[in-house]
């Protein structure tokens, strides 16, 4: 029995220095990324205590493996509000990953001009509750928007939110379990 026991606390402890590795990782290549590159998250569940920031950046691609195949879950998330946020940026494509259970909105895009979500799905798990971040993904003061495929669950406010945007086109989506679905304001 008490061999079990530690090695079951010897995995857990494994497994936690493991996420926070990860969690640096991904924070590094976010800040390292050149213009031009391709930040790849690979196939998992990914569990992340801190916001991952994008800023300042041109022609970046966040690609995962697959909707539902690369997940970030900010469950445990105890810095930032969002789980992914992206200012003052060129030319961003985000594609095939989920982003669950962050303490604020999922992906949240300010002052991009070209900003791609491309089968993303940003969701909190469990029953709608207002304690869930309030934006699934939410593009705000962005010009040329494309969401196309995309998915937002949850969300205490609207699951998907364009706001103060231009040139905006919002197809193949769905949002459900959501205050609002899909709302576009002043845009």
């Amino acid at each position: 029995m008490r061999i079990i026991m530690f090695t079951l606390l010897f995995i857990t402890s494994i497994q936690l220095v493991a996420q926070k590795e990860i969690q640096r990782q991904f924070q590094t290549q976010f800040i390292t990324a050149e213009d031009g590159s391709t930040i790849q998250l690979p196939e998992g569940t990914f569990h992340l205590t801190k916001s991952l920031w994008l800023d300042g950046k041109e022609g970046i691609t966040i690609r995962g493996a697959g909707m539902g195949k690369t997940i970030l879950s900010f469950k445990k998330q105890t810095e930032g509000a969002e789980g992914i946020k992206i200012t003052n940026a060129r030319n961003i494509t985000i594609e095939d990953l989920t982003v669950q259970e962050s303490k604020g909105d999922a992906i949240k895009t300010q002052d991009v001009a070209g900003i791609n979500f491309l089968r993303v799905k940003a969701e909190w798990l469990g029953r709608p509750d207002k304690k869930n971040g309030a934006y699934g993904l939410y593009p705000v003061q962005c010009s040329d928007v494309m969401i196309d495929g995309c998915e937002a669950i949850g969300a205490s406010d609207a699951g998907i939110y364009v706001g103060q945007s231009k040139r905006v086109i919002v197809r193949n989506c769905r949002a459900y379990q959501n205050v609002a679905g899909i709302e576009i304001e002043n845009t």
